[in-house]
């Protein structure tokens, strides 16, 4: 019985031999569509396991890490003086610097927290300004404070206002502190891009001349903006 079993499989394998052999030009089409289904999982693949679990409706998943840093978004700020809560249509990822030495991301976060609650921020009778932005990077802590898609004052022009993604990068006198920020900052950006795809990399100086960001601008512990911008390319 074994042997009339094997002879039988080996006259299957030779006619399906056979049978490709012969019609070179199905083969040829079954090759390709198999080879399409591959490339299409594998994309699939690609996309659930690096965007799709960072971001979930314009809003990065709290709790997960990006570099080093813990992601903190589950107290997103609500429309105020500084928030209007118009929805957008990103183009570009800007990168700006606090200008606030040592001061980390949850403190950048309730000092917007808090200008966004006065009334008067902008004016006179207030000690805040006008202005906003769309997450914090720290060495440690990512806080996002609106969704990705929601306008923040941050580019200092109304078109920047209204196409950019703004991140303010955390400034620490420990060089390696700084270079851990930077290094957030720059895996944040590519999930964001796999996020939406053609979003672009700028700097604040773009919109409207402003020495920002400072640091990366100045090279300060040498690592520069055409550092940062090869980074976010690899």
């Amino acid at each position: 019985i074994w042997g009339i079993f094997n002879m039988s499989k080996r006259k299957l394998k030779s006619i399906d031999i056979d049978f490709f052999k012969k019609n070179k030009k199905l083969t040829f089409y079954l090759m390709m569509i198999m080879l399409l289904i591959a490339l299409l999982i594998s994309k699939l693949n690609f996309s659930y396991g690096s965007s799709k679990t960072f971001i979930s409706d314009n809003v990065l998943i709290h709790g997960e890490k990006i570099g080093s840093a813990t992601v903190i978004s589950d107290n997103l700020l609500d429309t105020g003086s500084c928030i209007s809560g118009q929805i957008i249509k990103p183009t570009d990822v800007v990168i700006h610097q606090t200008g606030c030495i040592d001061v980390d991301a949850d403190r950048m976060y309730e000092s917007l927290k808090n200008a966004n609650n006065d009334p008067y921020a902008g004016t006179s009778y207030s000690q805040y300004r006008k202005a906003s932005w769309t997450i914090t990077v720290g060495y440690d802590k990512i806080i996002q404070n609106v969704p990705l898609n929601w306008q923040a004052y941050a580019q200092g022009t109304e078109y920047g206002n209204l196409t950019g993604i703004s991140i303010e990068i955390c400034m620490y006198n420990n060089m390696y502190k700084q270079r851990q920020a930077y290094l957030n900052a720059i895996e944040l950006y590519k999930i964001l891009k796999n996020y939406q795809d053609g979003l672009g990399l700028k700097k604040h100086q773009d919109y409207n001349g402003k020495q920002c960001p400072e640091w990366l601008l100045e090279g300060r512990y040498n690592m520069t903006w055409d550092w940062f911008e090869e980074k976010c390319k690899e």
